[in-house]
């Protein structure tokens, strides 16, 4: 058996024997880049000497209980299995082969670890394996080889693999051996911006002598940032570069930089603009930004090593022509919903559906069913938004955004005051068929002002009457094309209703603004007004919740446990069985399929006392109507009939269609909920004609697919790899452009003890937090503070039991600070990383009408 392989003779095809860094340096060679010779010891040399001392056994023992957070156990077990190769010694055969191929390059090597797992799509192993410089020696060679090897299990990258999920057993290691290049100067080159993700920039690290005191961080290096195309230096720093890593006898160590180098710049100009030569030629033949190690020794540029920059957000896809400049993305889940995990491939489809049925309503039959303005990107939806900017519809928009969500509209408007000079001009043009539709939403919006009952009544019979519908016809398709024809139709249609319904119950929040603004200047007072808002009639997912809370309060007095098969759970089911944790996504089960939420939920609500929430909402009617009277009653008294009547019926309007505010989602879901009974009906023919192997899989493909004939399992099995990898992504851009520079946030709002955010719903309130990351299994106890990064229908039964409420993400009229305020809880929102910065127990002060959350432990 062969244990090495020389460096020029490996490709990406030998990925499982060489490791990544073997392949990518092997097709570097191949693409003529400058790299240093040497040879790879395969993988077959580690299993092999694993194998042979029979060290797999020990080390699944040894890690078989380990967890990614406990370092301490995971550096103790790390040190027993390098204890455990240390005590074993090379085979002859693989030592033999590597010194054969060493005394080839003919003077000393770096030994660097390429491991199987490493550069595997959305991971990065930089640094967590280890590498030796200056190594020369047969003995010394077979050495650091070993060492490399034993890294495999170093602590830090066993807990990534946990963490990543990736198996520990079965796992090997190959180690690249090359000539070792005794380096003047040395840094990294990254071939997109790491932070700001624009890839049409590079950003270039440098330091003099050898690159380690850069990698281990050492030294601050100098850094420039350069224009990818044209080469020229957007930004200069210049560090002082106080030591360096030289080359000594016995390999590497970091001394005191010469006083004359310490300020000087490490790089001229002319190799600035030769290192972007390089990048740009190392990148384009690997498609995909890349992180470089680069040496420059006597006069001339190594490529040590090349690895895809795994932590880019993607860039939203189709890519746009080139002649349409810069464009700018929204990610409009993310600021209408506080939405920022992925949607599986046909959940992004129906966005895909619904946004061509807006195509529709504005363009008529010119309408592209995959509409050029709709993007995706790591299996997030994006609005290309910059033909609307800078138009009077677009400032309008960028004023509704912010109501939604504050960081986004700040981020919108700083942003677009950077780049207006690069920027598209947007069209001012409006489509005729969007002016007919505005005057029919204004005549809409009047009728609901003068008459809101009867509107409001209107709108939810026209909204049961088209889900009916709809319900009815999916029982009558037959084939695959005659239902894929049905949900592309059927998704025009639910568009069209859920712009009526926005129409009606957004004139009762304007309807309180107005109200806000003549109690300022007829009382100078509004705080009367927070009773007002609570337990708001005609909200389904309020109503959901007290059902869920009446179901509870009867299993307690009777002493049932709950489960799905249940008449009571089942007749709730058959209501609002549509929902879903994260429902927006079709793809996932609704509670119908899986009711184990509702099982929780009620199971959590028993502890308590459901009675005491339902009255708690009671009364809240009754004190909302009460403090309207009030209200009225002041006005009356200091501004006469008039006004008085003005303000009734301001109030009257508000309470009377503002709780409709979730219907247009409610109702979304369950055509959802239709739409993926029908799509598994396409799921079961798939399957018998052997194109899947579940009908549920279909959800993991989208029409193009399905429409294509081609078999669909090797698609179904890849999108979903990618879906569960997307899950893990923490941090998604609020706003993206098309060179890939992404917006999180605005700025830091953290202040010592004190975190500062938008306030949503009044109030004060103390209490210890809860950090809660997904709804499901989430156990809150009555009076705890949730903390999360955003909230959706599904989280609304916890609310019950939520002394506060604290989110990363939303603004005033975003789903969980309106709630906050039906159930008359503080909240905060737009905290920026309130779940890593705060920990559950803590206990805080939450102040929802200064938006400051004061941490008291």
């Amino acid at each position: 058996m062969s244990y090495c392989k020389l460096l020029e003779d490996i490709t990406q095809e030998d990925f499982s024997s060489a490791g990544g860094k073997g392949a990518n340096l092997g097709e570097m060679i191949q693409a003529g880049l400058p790299v240093p010779p040497g040879f790879v010891v395969l993988t077959s040399a580690y299993q092999d000497f694993v194998e042979t001392n029979n060290l797999q056994e020990k080390i699944d023992k040894i890690t078989g209980d380990l967890r990614a957070d406990d370092m301490t156990a995971l550096q103790k077990g790390s040190k027993e299995i390098h204890e455990l190769f240390e005590q074993n010694t090379i085979l002859d055969a693989i030592s033999s082969e590597i010194t054969a191929f060493y005394k080839k390059q003919g003077r000393s090597v770096a030994v660097r670890s390429s491991a199987t797992a490493e550069d595997l799509p959305g991971m990065s192993f930089a640094g967590q394996h280890s590498t030796y410089l200056n190594v020369a020696g047969s003995h010394e060679v077979c050495q650091a080889v070993l060492k490399c090897w034993a890294s495999l299990w170093n602590a830090r990258a066993i807990s990534y693999r946990l963490k990543q999920r990736i198996p520990q057993d079965d796992l090997a290691i190959a180690v690249v051996v090359q000539q070792f290049v005794d380096g003047e100067k040395a840094g990294i080159l990254f071939t997109a911006h790491p932070v700001s993700g624009r890839r049409d920039q590079m950003v270039i690290n440098a330091s003099w002598g050898l690159g380690e005191a850069i990698v281990g961080g050492a030294v601050s290096p100098d850094q420039w940032v350069v224009q990818k195309e044209s080469g020229a230096v957007l930004e200069t720093h210049i560090a002082a570069k106080e030591v360096m890593t030289v080359r000594t006898e016995e390999g590497t160590k970091t001394i005191k930089t010469p006083e004359d180098l310490q300020e000087n710049p490490v790089l001229t100009q002319k190799e600035i603009s030769t290192l972007n030569s390089i990048a740009k030629k190392t990148e384009a033949y690997f498609n995909f930004p890349q992180d470089i190690e680069w040496v420059f020794d006597e006069g001339k540029f190594y490529l040590v090593q090349t690895r895809p920059i795994t932590s880019l957000f993607p860039l939203p896809q189709p890519e746009p022509e080139p002649e349409k400049g810069l464009r700018v993305y929204l990610s409009l889940n993310f600021a209408a919903q506080g939405l920022t995990e992925p949607l599986t491939p046909m959940g992004v489809e129906a966005f895909r559906l619904l946004y061509y049925g807006f195509s529709v309503i504005a363009w008529g039959g010119s309408a592209l069913k995959y509409p050029d303005w709709v993007k995706t990107a790591a299996g997030r939806v994006y609005l290309d938004l910059t033909n609307l900017l800078g138009t009077k519809t677009g400032d309008a928009f960028v004023r509704g955004i912010g109501g939604k969500d504050p960081t986004i509209g700040e981020a919108l408007n700083q942003f677009l005051e950077k780049k207006k000079d690069y920027i598209s001009k947007g069209r001012s043009k409006i489509p005729p068929r969007l002016i007919l539709l505005g005057l029919r939403l204004a005549g809409m919006m009047v009728y609901a002002f003068v008459n809101p009952e009867k509107a409001g009544k209107k709108m939810v019979a026209s909204a049961e009457e088209e889900i009916h519908r709809l319900e009815q016809t999916s029982h009558t398709l037959q084939g695959v094309e005659d239902r894929l024809r049905f949900i592309e139709e059927a998704a025009v249609d639910v568009m069209k209703m859920m712009v009526y319904q926005s129409t009606v119950f957004s004139i009762g929040f304007v309807a309180l603004v107005r109200a806000e603004q003549l109690l300022e200047k007829w009382l100078h007072n509004t705080q009367e007004l927070d009773p007002v808002r609570q337990s708001l009639p005609y909200n389904p997912t309020t109503e959901m919740s007290m059902a869920l809370l009446e179901i509870s309060q009867k299993f307690k007095e009777q002493g049932i446990t709950p489960s799905g098969e249940h008449p009571e759970v089942l007749k709730f089911l058959e209501k609002y069985g549509h929902r879903a944790v994260l429902e927006i996504d079709m793809g996932l089960p609704r509670w119908k399929e899986d009711p184990e939420y509702v099982i929780d939920i009620l199971n959590l609500y028993k502890e308590g006392d459901p009675q005491d929430k339902i009255k708690k909402f009671n009364d809240g009617v009754l004190t909302a109507e009460e403090a309207i009277k009030d209200i009225v009653l002041q006005v009356r008294k200091r501004k006469g009939r008039v006004p008085a009547r003005i303000i009734n019926h301001l109030l009257l309007c508000y309470r009377e269609i503002a709780g409709l505010r979730e219907r247009p989602k409610f109702d979304l879901v369950r055509s959802f909920s239709i739409f993926r009974n029908v799509l598994q009906d396409v799921g079961k023919e798939l399957v018998l004609q052997g194109r899947l192997d579940d009908k549920n899989d279909i959800f993991f493909v989208t029409f193009a697919d399905i429409e294509s004939g081609d078999n669909l399992r090797p698609e179904a099995a890849k999108n979903k790899e990618e879906y569960t990898r997307e899950l893990n992504r923490k941090v998604v851009p609020r706003l993206m452009t098309s060179t890939g520079e992404s917006v999180y946030t605005v700025s830091e709002q953290v202040e010592g003890k004190k975190l500062i955010g938008v306030p949503v719903s009044p109030g004060v309130y103390e209490g210890y937090v809860r950090i809660i990351h997904h709804p499901k299994g989430a156990q809150l106890e009555s009076g705890e503070v949730l903390v999360t990064r955003s909230t959706d229908p599904a989280w609304t039964p916890l609310f019950i039991n939520a002394g506060a409420l604290i989110m990363e993400t939303g603004g005033p009229i975003s789903h969980g600070s309106i709630v906050a305020r039906e159930y008359g809880i503080p909240a905060v929102a737009n905290v920026v990383e309130a779940t890593t910065r705060l920990e559950t127990g803590q206990r805080i002060r939450v102040n929802g009408v200064s938006g400051e959350i004061v941490i008291l432990d």
